[in-house]
């Protein structure tokens, strides 16, 4: 009877130190170096990956514990993202994290008016946690994605739709594009469905062209629907439209600013006072303000319009125009529009 009781009790005071040891090396608290530390868990990590990653950044002190915790728990996906941990912090805690995916978010930024090669310049520079396999680079790189699926009419230049996607660590830059491209296709598909009628458009590839167009010429919000309706006035009318943006884009890396007489001359299809109708694709990425802008225009004769700062001035004639320029070099004592 006393070697049983003996036993009982080895077998009591193990489990005590079992748990004990269990509790201390889950919920003591680590003390983290100052500036914190930043773990990326990267889509298609394994658990065991992820666990090592942890414990070879010093996160975890007892890896094999750590294991065991999330066995008990019943081995719950840890979720992919970009972990960042400071000050003191258990195990426990980590766990938690890593389950509910409770990581810094990471998005990817495409603004109205940028064209792919911004787009490429932002996943180099702010997007270090994004994958840049198969991403196709150079001059052709619109091209290439349209013939990986990202784009239409053989480019991707004007199909990825503004906004920002949020992304984890290990996702590829071409996913997210991907995903920029199915949207601009829904936005684009449903606006042209409930398009105005009778506008000089044939699809909504031209719809997004002329969109783009809008959206380079800077113009505030409220000002884009009447804009959008002076280009389609001209495109009913057979005149040319007469964009700079469109001349800056068929100049490329050759434009510095402001345009120069001889520039304005560049032989382009994208030079739209040599050539009239759109050019062959869009120039930028347009936002939706000025995609609803072209299918929901203005509904005016205008022909002309000149800016002056913040305030634009329509003309229906090319006489009114001229008027219009005069005043603005009074405006502005003489300098050139």
């Amino acid at each position: 009877m006393t070697r049983q009781r003996g036993a009982v009790l080895l077998i009591i005071l193990i489990a005590l130190f079992a748990f004990g040891f269990y509790g201390i090396g889950m919920y003591w608290p680590e003390t983290l170096p100052a500036k914190g530390v930043t773990i990326p868990i990267d889509l298609g990590d394994s658990n065991a990956q992820s666990i090592a990653s942890l414990a070879h950044a010093g996160v975890l002190q007892h890896p094999r514990l750590f294991r065991l915790a999330w066995a008990l728990a019943g081995y719950p996906p840890m979720q992919a993202g970009l972990y960042e941990f400071q000050g003191r912090i258990n195990q426990a805690q980590v766990l938690h994290r890593l389950i509910i995916g409770q990581s810094t978010p990471l998005n990817l930024l495409i603004v109205p008016g940028w064209r792919l090669q911004n787009i490429y310049q932002e996943i180099h520079d702010e997007a270090p946690y994004l994958g840049q396999q198969h991403l196709p680079q150079g001059e052709a790189a619109a091209r290439h994605l349209a013939q990986q699926g990202i784009g239409a009419q053989g480019s991707a230049e004007g199909w990825l739709f503004p906004d920002s996607y949020r992304y984890v660590p290990g996702t590829t830059a071409l996913s997210v594009l991907r995903r920029a491209y199915v949207r601009m296709q829904r936005e684009l598909q449903f606006l042209w469905a409930g398009r105005a009628p009778g506008l000089p458009l044939s699809d909504p590839y031209q719809a997004l062209i002329l969109a783009s167009i809008v959206q380079k010429e800077g113009a505030p919000p409220a000002e884009q629907a009447r804009i959008a309706a002076v280009f389609l006035n001209r495109l009913q009318q057979g005149m040319p439209l007469q964009s700079d943006p469109t001349v800056i884009y068929a100049l490329g890396k050759r434009y510095t600013g402001p345009l120069t007489s001889q520039e304005m001359h560049v032989e382009s299809p994208y030079n739209t006072y040599l050539h009239t109708g759109l050019p062959p694709t869009p120039i930028a990425m347009p936002g939706l303000t000025s995609l609803m802008a072209v299918l929901h225009p203005a509904d005016s004769a205008d022909l002309y319009f000149i800016a002056q700062g913040d305030e634009y001035h329509y003309s229906e004639s090319y006489t009114q125009h001229l008027k219009q320029i005069q005043r603005y070099l009074q405006h502005t004592g003489g300098a050139g529009l």
